[in-house]
């Protein structure tokens, strides 16, 4: 008696395993699956999702407070969350033999499914969101997969005759291609019902290799095994359960006496899903994962940390056909006095390119003008900008720069781009000279001198009267004893001895040909070269001295400011050579083409002068006319 003793405790044991197991292995705890994340809006992040509640049912109307977002472990607390109904594409796979022609209660087993299709075409709008394919073993009927009508219209004609069918796997791989190609085009979930015959241990073994297809591509399957109850033992029918179960979908057995669930029932977990959208807070390049949590009551979803990766760079602004120089001239009016400086501003425009091959919305973006602000954008367009021109009344040269911020928070600029601002001398009469330079204290002066000038004039008008009451009566003019015009041109007075002058030597030639001397007041008081001999080559001036011949130690003095050079007629020339305060002759700017000296110009560099002296430069001699009597 021990013997069956222990082989019914084993067999027991044995029974409630498998029942436990099967139960824990039936359980489906519900699920959050992504289909779709889409980085091409960076800094916008997009996905697509579905969430299924342990019993199969989609988790409909989520609110932002129950669902929580991760990325890499850091909240996502700002969202935007919408639900869409967006059908699905049914794929119905007949698996044509003579067991789906029995009847049961004079129904053909193949008609009772026909009627549960039709009430389920019969329900559907028009036009409709859902997609219908039917696949026999023959292929695939054609008809239209987005008209109701037109399924009814071939579920109508769909008069097989099952009698004489050889069952097979053709039509379940020819729906499961036909639906992996389409799938492609659309955001559909894809649902595939197989109605099939038992399938032989030949047919089941294809019949693996085509589902394993199917679940990899997201396909759910549902199978209805037509056949007698008694099928439900069998191991073929546990493998197809197993199977429908993988890829989310469901498992029967139809013998012709059951109720066919409605199919309307079995496709609502995938009529639906969630699109959300973000922007995330990452802008350095790397990998992410995103985890999605629902919390709704009891109910606790998680999804897989979906990954993605980021390759990020910052914009790159490049100034657009921007102006080398600007030339401001007085406007032409009626009075001199009522003329202003134009153009007053200028407009500039950047092109914005992002290396990283996303476009991204710009937030701000800043021109600066020799390092202070200028003009500012917080809102499109934030490619065009104002300079204003109107507080520049000398010329000078000016950088430009702009720096843009992107979505992403990522900054760039420009290149530093110099723009030379020429303003033009303003034609005025002396008058109004004269008025401009006119302050309280000239006023006073002036005032006094008119009033000494007015007396003098008083004075002199009484002395000539007086001389011409007193004055003799003129006597003929005698030819002989007049003085006799000599003309030409004589000095007014005897030629004075000449001052001995101080004349710089350079070594190897002698005395200087020309020099730079010292011009003290129209300079500050400071200590700088008094004196710069001039020989037959070239001379570089500035104020260090790796770059300079002659060093000038000033703030307005460039580390190389102007270079002095004879020109092929063997005249002295003098370029500016890029400098900051720039080089002026005469009180006009100097460009890098040079300009010519002549003896006793008023040579500045920055605000340090000098005047330009030729050795051998003689006085011009004054040319003075005869005096003529009227």
């Amino acid at each position: 008696m021990r013997l069956p003793s222990r082989f019914i405790t084993f067999t027991l044991v044995i029974m409630l395993l498998a029942v436990v197991f099967s139960s824990a292995a039936g359980q489906n705890p519900g699920s959050i699956t992504v289909k779709k994340l889409d980085t091409s809006a960076y800094p916008l992040i997009s996905a697509t999702f579905t969430a299924l509640d342990p019993s199969g049912g989609f988790v409909k109307d989520l609110k932002t407070g129950e669902l929580w977002l991760s990325e890499n472990s850091a909240a996502v607390t700002s969202y935007t969350l919408e639900m869409e109904q967006v059908g699905v594409r049914f794929f119905v796979a007949i698996n044509e033999g003579p067991t789906l022609d029995n009847r049961f209660s004079g129904v053909m087993r193949i008609d009772r499914i026909k009627t549960a299709l039709f009430n389920w075409v019969a329900a559907q709008p028009a036009p409709a969101l859902d997609e219908f394919h039917l696949v026999v073993n023959e292929g695939a009927l054609q008809f239209n997969p987005l008209e109701p009508s037109s399924w009814y219209a071939a579920l109508d004609h769909y008069q097989p005759d099952l009698k004489t069918a050889t069952p097979g796997m053709a039509s379940l791989s020819a729906a499961v291609d036909n639906a992996l190609n389409n799938s492609l085009q659309s955001p559909k979930a894809t649902a595939l019902l197989f109605i099939t015959p038992l399938p032989t241990e030949v047919q089941l073994a294809a019949m693996q290799e085509i589902i394993a297809r199917a679940k990899s591509n997201n396909l759910h399957i549902f199978i209805w095994l037509i056949g007698p109850q008694d099928y439900g033992g069998s191991d073929t029918a546990v493998q197809l359960e197993r199977i429908a179960r993988d890829t989310g979908g469901q498992f029967i057995i139809f013998s012709g006496a059951e109720e066919l669930p409605a199919i309307a029932d079995l496709l609502d977990p995938f009529e639906f899903v969630y699109h959300l959208s973000y922007k995330t807070a990452n802008n350095i390049s790397g990998e992410y994962s995103l985890v999605l949590e629902i919390k709704r009551g009891e109910l606790v979803l998680a999804s897989e940390p979906v990954t993605y990766e980021l390759a990020v760079s910052p914009p790159n602004p490049i100034f657009l056909s921007p102006p080398s120089t600007i030339e401001r001239s007085w406007s032409e009016t009626k009075k001199k006095s009522a003329s202003v400086l134009i153009p007053e501003k200028v407009n500039l425009k950047i092109l914005v390119e992002f290396p990283d091959g996303m476009q991204r919305e710009l937030v701000n973006s800043r021109l600066f003008v020799d390092g202070g602000l200028a003009d500012e954008r917080s809102a499109p367009p934030f490619d065009t900008f104002t300079w204003d021109l109107s507080k520049y009344t000398e010329s000078g040269l000016h950088n430009l720069q702009v720096i843009i911020e992107d979505a992403a928070g990522l900054t760039g600029q420009t290149i530093q781009l110099p723009v030379e601002v020429k303003v033009a001398e303003r034609k005025i009469t002396a008058a109004e000279r004269l008025l401009e330079q006119l302050t309280l204290v000239n006023g006073i002066i002036m005032g006094v001198i008119l009033l000494v000038l007015l007396i003098g004039l008083v004075l002199l008008v009484k002395t000539l009267k007086k001389r011409i009451k007193k004055r003799p009566v003129k006597k003929p003019a005698d030819p002989v004893t007049q003085p006799v015009n000599i003309e030409g041109e004589y000095t007014l007075a005897p030629p004075q001895p000449e001052t001995t002058i101080q004349w710089p030597v350079i070594r190897g030639v002698g005395l200087a040909p020309a020099r730079l001397i010292q011009k003290r007041s129209a300079a500050p008081v400071v200590d700088y070269l008094p004196e710069i001999p001039l020989g037959n080559d070239e001379v570089l001036i500035g104020s260090e001295r790796r770059k300079a011949d002659y060093v000038l130690v000033h703030s307005t003095v460039s580390p190389l400011h102007a270079r002095i050079y004879k020109d092929a007629d063997g005249n002295y020339r003098i370029a500016d050579s890029g400098s900051a305060a720039g080089t002026w002759v005469n009180y006009a700017p100097v460009s890098t083409r040079g300009v010519q000296l002549e003896h006793g110009d008023l040579v500045q560099f920055g605000r340090l002068a000098y005047i330009f002296e030729l050795h051998s430069a003689a006085p011009r001699r004054v040319k003075v006319l005869p005096y003529q009597e009227d």
